[in-house]
């Protein structure tokens, strides 16, 4: 099983999104998934609602223990959120999120959705993880949290010297704005070889689709139609990533 952790440390930066739509296109391209959300909002449980539920997230953190996952081909499984998960720095907790989520077995992938902090959670899945995704708005102060992130990346790498950075994946980025133009070109000239080289823009259909639990595609609008095309030329640039099995670091 390939585990992806989809992570920043500022919310609304669509997270859920990148995460929920992965899950979908994967199961649409024949994999089975398994779907963990980690964040306390349960944004991923909503965005994935009508999936087969196999557990809770919070069971999971707090036990050590992983559920039994047997996924089929084409099928996206969830592990719910939970409103209680821990936000803490506790070590206790660090410890037994990343024994969980080692112990995550019976499907190819797992796309991981995590809360806007590096709290102990969040650091266990990083330490158990194949991949590290980190979806980046374009808005003032965006650099001090590309920063935060490439940080936290290289501790993280220090534990776990497998993971592989897939990079900074522009997100709900308006390109009618001049500010957000700026700032793209801003954050690509200091971080240039971080960038992943497409963006994911501000759309309605996104939101239709996380609302209403669905597929991109299946959001039958012209923003729904331009918006899952963009999300095709960026989930090609990810299997293409992950079958040669590295990332920008």
């Amino acid at each position: 099983m390939k585990k992806i952790v989809i992570v920043n440390n500022k919310g609304g930066v669509g997270k859920t999104t990148v995460a929920s739509q992965l899950a979908f296109h994967l199961a649409e391209s024949g994999f089975s998934v398994v779907a963990l959300d980690l964040d306390g909002q349960r944004n991923l449980t909503t965005a994935l609602q009508g999936q087969k539920v196999a557990g809770s997230s919070l069971d999971m953190i707090s036990s050590g223990e992983a559920p039994e996952i047997a996924a089929e081909q084409g099928e996206v499984v969830l592990i719910s959120g939970d409103a209680d998960i821990p936000v803490s720095t506790d070590d206790e907790v660090l410890r037994l999120s990343a024994l969980s989520i080692a112990g995550l077995d019976g499907a190819d992938f797992c796309i991981i959705d995590t809360p806007p902090t590096f709290s102990a959670v969040v650091y266990g899945a990083l330490v158990s993880a194949d991949y590290m995704l980190s979806p980046i708005e374009l808005k003032r102060f965006s650099l001090d949290g590309v920063e935060g992130v490439v940080k936290a990346f290289f501790q993280i790498q220090e534990i776990n010297p497998d993971i592989a950075f897939l990079g900074l994946l522009p997100s709900r980025y308006d390109a009618v704005k001049k500010s957000e133009r700026d700032m793209l070109r801003l954050v690509a000239s200091q971080y240039a070889e971080l960038i992943i080289p497409h963006a994911i823009h501000n759309r309605v259909a996104y939101e239709a689709a996380g609302a209403e639990g669905l597929h991109i595609k299946e959001v039958n609008t012209a923003s729904g139609k331009v918006a899952a095309a963009e999300f095709q030329a960026f989930f090609d640039w990810f299997r293409e990533a992950v079958d040669e099995g590295k990332g920008l670091l």
